[in-house]
């Protein structure tokens, strides 16, 4: 999902990391030599990501020198990541991702970052008098088409018995949105922060969340890798899993610094990183091999993960934006690694 401009530097120089001990996690989760080059791309986010990339983590556990590349949506990143140019893409949202493994994408799921409750929805003006979904028949909805916002507001208008048809879906960016708001171009929006918080903070009202369908249609941030890479590199994708975990680790150990950390990387204050990230669910280590999130190599089939892969997926082939439906995502999450580092095994 888009989010706002670049946070950070493209290329991180190795360098030391702050010390940190994070349980399981072994000291050195990738012997390679430091010459090895490992590139991930990245939109922006209030999460501990962000500490990661300022922590100088994924170097530290990665042994690599790591060249981070930002993108404003994910189409470009996934045809980067087909093509061999890019071995991690990181905050992908379910739709997107299920898209490219429609289109043949050759990924893994590795790492489950945060699940969606607060943090994107749907917002309208308060001068429109629209106090419910019914009364958004006849009315347009600003989103991004190809995000998680369609797959979001379809799934709610279903569970309302509201015909998608009746209500005109019109695809504009997020600061587009915005600066349409501010003019009373708009009266319905469904974004995510900053954006949508912006419009309900200027005469909006939040109508609905992720949250409000998530046993429909979860909504997750992943990090994916392209396989055939993994396949090659297995040790640097455990470093991979590895620095996550250390930024989930320090965010708990280290709130106020993480949360200044989010705020240097994404280009805003710290309190407004501690705002932002309130609406997002994040996982640790241990979490990512349970149910709600990736499963195990035994579980994966009926994670949540794999359900919400499975749920875009479908919503994809019924609205027409993918041609085939792809057999058994589950096959696409990869606990794997995760298990391998929790258990010392890297």
């Amino acid at each position: 999902m888009a989010k706002v401009p670049p946070r950070g530097s493209t290329l991180l120089a190795v360098g030391l990391a702050a010390g940190l001990t994070i349980g399981a996690v072994p000291a050195h989760p990738a012997k390679t030599r430091p010459t090895v080059t490992v590139s991930i791309g990245y939109e922006n986010a209030p999460d501990p990501e962000a500490v990661a990339i300022e922590q100088h983590f994924f170097q530290k556990y990665m042994h690599a020198r790591v060249v981070l590349r930002y993108f404003s949506d994910g189409p470009l990143a996934l045809t980067d990541l087909a093509s061999g140019r890019l071995d991690f893409m990181t905050t992908l949202g379910n739709p997107p991702t299920a898209s490219a493994i429609a289109d043949g994408v050759p990924l893994r799921v590795v790492w489950a970052m945060e699940r969606y409750t607060t943090a994107e929805g749907l917002v309208v003006s308060k001068s429109s008098h629209i106090t419910n979904l019914q009364q958004l028949k006849g009315k347009t909805v600003a989103l991004v088409k190809g995000s998680t916002s369609p797959f979001e507001l379809d799934t709610a208008l279903k569970l309302h018995h509201i015909p998608l048809s009746s209500v005109t879906q019109l695809n504009m960016s997020p600061p587009e949105m915005v600066a349409a708001w501010k003019t009373h171009r708009l009266v319905a929006a469904y974004t995510w922060v900053p954006f949508v918080s912006a419009m309900a903070q200027s005469s909006g009202r939040m109508l609905m969340y992720d949250q409000n369908v998530y046993r429909q249609a979860p909504i997750f941030n992943l990090a994916v890798v392209n396989s055939k890479w993994a396949a090659a590199h297995p040790g640097l994708v455990e470093g991979f899993v590895a620095a996550e975990q250390a930024g989930v680790r320090f965010f708990h150990q280290h709130p106020q610094q993480a949360y200044a950390d989010m705020g240097k990387l994404n280009h805003i204050t710290a309190a407004q990183a501690k705002a932002q990230a309130k609406g997002l669910s994040f996982t640790s280590l241990p979490q990512q091999l349970t149910l709600r999130r990736l499963g195990n190599l035994r579980t994966k089939s009926r994670s949540l993960v794999a359900k919400s892969l499975t749920a875009a997926v479908r919503w994809l082939y019924q609205t027409h934006q993918i041609s085939h439906l792809p057999k058994n995502m589950s096959s696409y999450v990869a606990p794997r690694f995760a298990e391998a580092v929790l258990h010392g095994k890297g």
